[in-house]
């Protein structure tokens, strides 16, 4: 059986930044100005607290599980901030949500992906009590 390649690993020290196009240093630096810190950010996304710094740095990228959930929840905030300020938007998403059964954005996301979410948002946008 083929050993599974590691799918991003840490550069070596002294290697130049290494061009991603998903961006992953980008999104988390949106993030981390989102949550106030890497650490918040860290514990949101259920990876270690040097991970977010080490990303926006580009001296790692996230694995696959971590990519996935920095891309949904980049996805969504930036989403909520088309109809909400950036506070109000991060406070909706650690809030129930009657649209989504009274959970959390921020766990149906991380859980289940942005699709639910983003829904829940299209019905804010579109006037409906979410």
């Amino acid at each position: 059986m083929a050993q599974a390649r590691k799918a991003h690993p840490v550069l070596p020290r002294g290697t130049a930044k290494e061009t991603v196009a998903w961006l992953p240093a980008e999104r988390t630096q949106f993030l981390i100005e989102c949550y106030g810190n890497a650490t918040k950010l860290a514990q949101v996304l259920g990876v270690t607290k040097s991970q977010p710094s080490r990303w926006k740095r580009g001296l790692e990228r996230p694995g696959l599980e971590a990519a996935q959930r920095l891309l949904d929840l980049d996805h969504v905030l930036a989403r909520a901030q088309l109809l909400w300020e950036p506070d109000v938007a991060l406070t909706w998403l650690e809030s129930p949500n009657a649209f989504l059964d009274n959970a959390r954005p921020i766990d149906v996301a991380l859980t289940q992906g942005a699709g639910d979410v983003l829904e829940a948002i299209d019905a804010a946008l579109e006037g409906a009590y979410s």
